[in-house]
This record gives structure tokens, sequence and C-alpha cells, in this order.
């Protein structure tokens, strides 16, 4: 057997690791944008920066032999200072180098304007990303024996960077907005699946709090239908069982009543006649004894007194369980009059509580349905009389709509000192209720007042 620190421990861990589907989805959802976006850009830009190395190695190996090939030498004609400059020119003005002359005298060979026309376009955080390790390599000029200057030729991926920059700037907000949009997709969908769950989950609340007659509702989705489809079913099965306990309890109550009813008037038709005839004996006896002499006559008084006042009790006795069993309702009095009746009885047992009948004397319903409101009533009170000490307790009795409704209310303490599991009473009243279609509202604290109600349905 396990124990309760067992079993609630667990439960009560498992409910703090519980996460709605609300938000859970959404967070999954922008995690997984975010490294959709992250994944594709980081192989994007991998990819990228690979093309501009190879891009600005080849380049600047073509540009290397135009160097080794074409530089001047110093045994030929012409000025090889000019001719030295010219070649920087040319190499310069190509895509992924850059080439410098510098003299000796340190005056350097100016670019020209149109080969670098998409310089500095790429953010500088992009250019340092995307550049490659640089390469450059100096080749001397000279006429013998002087060296005149030095051609530098060396790696410029500024261009090809630009170029890239220029497809990234396009690629990146896409892909943002595909990521943004895939995010609010999975929420709004979720949104929409919640909202039919929500509409199952709202049915299944009120076939939990007993109105079965209603339906959850069937959604566009396949599963969620079938969802909806087997509560439906269940409701259905339930609202099945429940006609047949109804109506179970309908014929035990009605075999219950016709057996009070066979007691009542057994106890009627064989104690009535057996106590009347032994107190018009002990009468007779009484009767008799003026003829006996006083000495025996005091003892026999006593003793015929004795048994006539055992024997009222017991005709007291005898009477409140008839009626206990079997109201005088079927055509021998009123509701009306019978709850009169019930709240002077209780004026007489409880002198310090003041009993208030307010009831509509026309108010009308079958046999049982009397029956079911004067038990109520009767264990309303005594209720009221043995847990709340009241001054004052008020019994109403009305007709509204298609409903006879009765009320106790009282100004005691309430149901506070009894036990927090119903009673047997609380219990039977409950049941009768469900056999007849009626509706029970167990004792209840209002403004300072402990108030329940039955609620019978009348045609």
């Amino acid at each position: 057997m396990t124990g309760a620190s067992g079993t609630d421990a667990p439960a009560h861990v498992a409910s703090r690791r519980q996460v709605p589907i609300g938000r859970l989805v959404p967070a999954v959802s922008i995690l997984a944008a975010a490294a959709l976006c992250v994944g594709v850009g980081g192989a994007l830009i991998l990819n990228a920066r690979q093309a501009v190395r190879e891009e600005t190695g080849s380049a600047f190996e073509l540009a290397r032999a135009a160097a080794v090939l074409r530089l001047p030498s110093g045994y030929g004609g012409g000025d090889p200072v000019d001719q030295a400059r010219g070649l920087a020119e040319e190499i310069d003005a190509r895509r992924h180098v850059a080439a410098t002359f510098e003299e000796i005298s340190g005056q350097a060979a100016v670019r020209t304007e149109g080969s670098r026309a998409s310089d500095g376009t790429a953010p500088r955080w992009f250019a340092a990303l995307m550049r490659p390790p640089g390469h450059s390599d100096r080749f001397l000029v000279a006429r013998y024996p002087n060296v005149l200057g030095a051609l530098t030729v060396t790696t410029d991926p500024s261009d090809e960077i630009a170029e890239v920059w220029e497809d990234f700037r396009i690629l990146l907000p896409i892909l943002a907005c595909t990521g943004f949009g895939m995010g609010l997709l999975s929420v709004g969908l979720t949104r929409f699946v919640l909202r039919q769950l929500e509409a199952v989950l709202v049915a299944i609340g009120e076939m939990r709090a007993g109105r079965l007659e209603l339906r959850a509702p069937e959604g566009p989705l396949s599963e969620l239908a079938a969802l909806a489809e087997g509560v439906n079913a269940l409701a259905s099965h339930l609202q099945t069982e429940r006609r047949e306990n109804a109506l179970l309890q309908s014929r035990l109550m009605t075999m219950a009543e016709a057996e009070r009813a066979r007691i009542a008037s057994d106890l009627h038709d064989e104690m009535g006649p057996e106590l009347f005839a032994l107190n018009a004996a002990a009468g007779e006896v009484e009767h008799h004894l003026g003829a006996v002499p006083e000495a025996f006559a005091a003892p026999l008084r006593d003793a015929v007194g004795a048994v006539m006042r055992h024997t009222a009790a017991v005709q007291k006795s005898a009477r409140a369980a008839i009626n206990d069993l079997r109201p005088m309702i079927a055509g021998e009095a009123t509701l009306f009059d019978l709850l009169a009746d019930l709240a002077a009885g209780f004026n007489d047992t409880a002198p310090g509580t003041e009993f208030v009948l307010s009831a509509d004397p026309e108010a009308r319903a079958d046999e049982m349905a009397e029956l079911s409101i004067y038990r109520f009533v009767r264990e309303s009170v005594l209720n009221s009389l043995r847990h709340g000490q009241p001054s004052r307790v008020e019994i109403g009795l009305w007709r509204e709509k298609r409903a006879l409704t009765a009320r106790v209310a009282d100004n005691g303490t309430g149901l506070r000192d009894a036990s927090p599991d119903p009673g047997l009473g609380i219990a039977g009243m409950r049941d009768r209720a469900l056999a007849l279609g009626a509706e029970y509202l167990p004792p209840a604290r209002v403004e300072g007042w402990t108030v329940t109600e039955l609620r019978m349905p009348v045609s």
C-alpha cells in the first residue's frame, strides 16, 4: 500500500514540469527559425569566403605571372621606370589585385579611379569576416648597376567582398522573413489547434458538471474530430447510464415508499388496537380500585398510572414513527398543511428557535414529489438544529414556471462543526433529487445565513 507522501509528491513534481503547448510551440518555432537563419547564413558565409579566397588567389597568381614576364629588363631599351609604372597601372586595373610602383625617391604610382569603384561598399564587420589571408610579392626594377624602384603586387578582395555583400543584402532579409513567417505560421496553427481543443475541453467541463446533453464540436482537423467524437460517444453513454440509474432509483424509491406505507399501515392496524385495548384495560382496573382496600389500592393505583403513562408514550412514539414512515399526503392533507404541522412540531421540540413558514397554499405536485419536498424540509431543519444552533429558521415554498422550489434558511453557525463528508441525510436528498430529475442545492452560507434548496420539476 502506497502512502500519501509516495503518491502526492510525484504528482506534484509532474504538474510543475508541465509546459503549456501555447508557450512551447512558439518558443520552439523561434529557436528553429533562429537556428535556420544561423545555419543557412553560416553556410552562405563559408561558401562565399571560400569563393573570395579562390578568386583572389587565382587573380594574384595571374598578376604575379604577368609581372614576372613583363617586368622591364635593365638591358633593354626605353625607360624601365616608365615601363614598370605602366605595368603597375595595368595590373592594378585588374580585379582582386592591387599593384604599386615605388621609385627609390619615394614616389608611388597612383591608382586609376575606375579600378576600385566598389571599394568600401561592404560594412567593416562583413569585410573583416569575409577577407581571406592576403598575399603579396615584390619585384625590383633595376638598370645595371642601380636599383630604380620596386613593383609590389598584393591581393585586394574588396571588390569581390562588395559583390558578395550585394548578394547578402538580398538573401539575409529573405532568410529572416522566411524564419519569421515560419514562426508566425506555427503560432497561428498552434492557436487554431488550441481553440479547437479548448472547445472540446469546455464541453468536457460542462459534461463533468453534469450537463451531459452538451456535445463537443467537431472541428476541421481529423484528429480533433476523432477526439470530439469519442467524447460525445462517452457523453451519450453516460447519459444513457444516468437515465437507467434514475429509472432504477425511481423504482427503488417507489418500492421504498410502498414498503414504508405497508409498515406504517401495519403499525397503525396492529399496534393501534392493542395499545387502545391496553389503555382501556388499565382504565377499567383504575375504575374498580375503589372497591379495593386502601392498603392494596395505593400501590395498584401507582402501577396502573405507570402502565397508562407508558402506554401513552408508546402511542406517541408509534404516531411519530407512522408519520415519519408515511406522512398524511395522499388525499388526507395538502403539502402546505403538512409543512405547517411540521413547523408547529418543531416549535414544540425547539422552543428557543423561531420557525417561520412562508408557503403557497396552492402549491401542488404529484405524491412522490410532495413526499420528497416534505422529507427535504424536515431533514434540512433537523440539520440546522443539530449543527447550527439557530435562533430563526425560515421555510419557504413557492412555484416558479415549471418548478416547485422549497427553501430552508437559518441564521445559525452553519455546518462548520459537522463532518466534511456528506451525511446520510444529505446523500439521501441528493439521490432522491437525482431520481426525480430535481435540482438539489446543498447547504451554503449566504450573507450570514445557511441556505439549502430543492427545485422539483412539476407539470
